[in-house]
């Protein structure tokens, strides 16, 4: 399929490509936005849980820095002291864990969605190019996320590196408190400068945002000829369409041609309609049609009839209205039994006479067909 490559692509992308690009994991979510989320709820729990830091990381320093020499002498309650401060440590920060692992994936799922995407994984060769590697190295994406990358780190040490600078007296001070003191003041230090830190990043998640939503849907706009190849694919490609119903039509007409020896007669225009009726009255509720067509089909019908001896008469009026108003392998319309029951009275009276001879029976003419269903025709050679 050739495509113009130079084609601009302005127009809005189909939902169909929407979902595409979800089941490759390609999302317009924000990974600033995650970063500081996670730096946020790291700052709340930091704050909230501060007084129960504090009390915990002194009873734990207490503890350790409290000795005897059977301490020294007693290596196992030694190794099981260190297990217990850090398991100690461990559910000191467990809210932590908790709260980041939440923030981690509650918001990419409510954002994005839950899609799990096993694309990535599959091995590809074309990875291994190293031109395609450095085509993407050098690429306008990578360098917007290099700048990124130089800003935070730029903004994050301009504020960390000034407000240290002037807490910097208060933070030698802190060696001449107690450690309960120091480590609520260091706390206290500690999170006013996170929450500088967080608030500096904000102009650059701004940012973020508004990029990562205009490269999305940059990357989602599609050209009018993708949108015919879409449409295309989705409907199916016409030639293959027409293709299946022609082959559709030749087996059912294989299937119908092959069901003309079981029939009890053969209606005809005469040339142009044929159609096959058989009825068994101890399994069939009214005559059922097994085989119809015009044209060279018709012929075909009839020269078949001929070669296994099956009973042929013309009636154009109701050969026409069959082969209209019924279905192959239906029961006929209600309306046509009264002609069909002259038809198949005389086909009845015909196996007679060959069983038992005599005059040949004669045929039935002036067969009435209801005014509603009467059909002028229609010449064409087709099933």
């Amino acid at each position: 399929m050739n495509h113009n490559i130079n084609e601009e692509k302005t127009e809005n992308p189909t939902e169909h490509r929407i979902r595409k690009f979800r089941n490759k994991g390609k999302t317009r979510y924000s990974r600033e936005l995650n970063s500081l989320f996670i730096l946020l709820v790291g700052f709340i729990n930091l704050w909230w849980y501060r007084d129960l830091i504090i009390f915990n990381l002194s009873k734990i320093m207490s503890n350790s820095f409290c000795f005897d020499k059977n301490d020294f002498l007693n290596t196992n309650k030694t190794l099981l002291e260190i297990f217990a401060s850090l398991k100690n440590i461990f559910f000191v920060f467990f809210p932590f864990l908790i709260s980041l692992l939440i923030v981690v994936t509650i918001p990419s799922i409510l954002l994005s969605g839950i899609k799990l995407n096993f694309t990535s994984l599959k091995f590809n060769f074309i990875k291994l190019n190293p031109f395609q590697g450095l085509k993407r190295i050098f690429s306008f994406q990578i360098i917007v996320e290099f700048l990124k990358i130089i800003l935070k780190l730029f903004i994050v040490s301009s504020i960390s590196c000034w407000y240290l600078w002037i807490y910097f007296p208060e933070i030698l001070f802190l060696i001449n408190k107690n450690y309960i003191s120091s480590l609520s003041d260091g706390c206290n230090i500690i999170s006013i400068c996170s929450f500088l830190v967080i608030l500096g990043l904000v102009p650059i998640v701004f940012f973020d945002i508004i990029w990562q939503q205009f490269n999305y849907y940059k990357k989602l706009k599609m050209t009018r000829q993708e949108i015919k190849d879409e449409l295309r694919e989705k409907e199916g490609n016409p030639n293959i369409k027409m293709r299946i119903r022609q082959e559709m039509k030749a087996a059912m007409r294989r299937r119908m041609i092959a069901d003309v020896p079981k029939a009890d007669v053969i209606i005809t225009n005469p040339v142009y309609y044929s159609v096959a009726l058989k009825y068994d009255e101890t399994k069939m509720n009214a005559p059922k049609v097994i085989a119809k067509g015009i044209g060279e089909v018709a012929i075909k019908i009839q020269n078949l009839a001929l070669k296994h001896n099956i009973s042929i008469i013309s009636a154009p009026s109701l050969a026409r209205s069959l082969y209209r108003y019924s279905e192959i392998g239906q029961y006929i319309p209600g309306p046509l039994y009264k002609a069909v029951a002259e038809v198949l009275a005389w086909v009845w009276k015909v196996r007679k006479w060959k069983k038992e001879g005599g005059i040949f029976p004669e045929k039935p003419k002036n067969i009435l067909v209801p005014s509603e269903l009467t059909f002028t025709g229609e010449h064409k050679n087709n099933v």
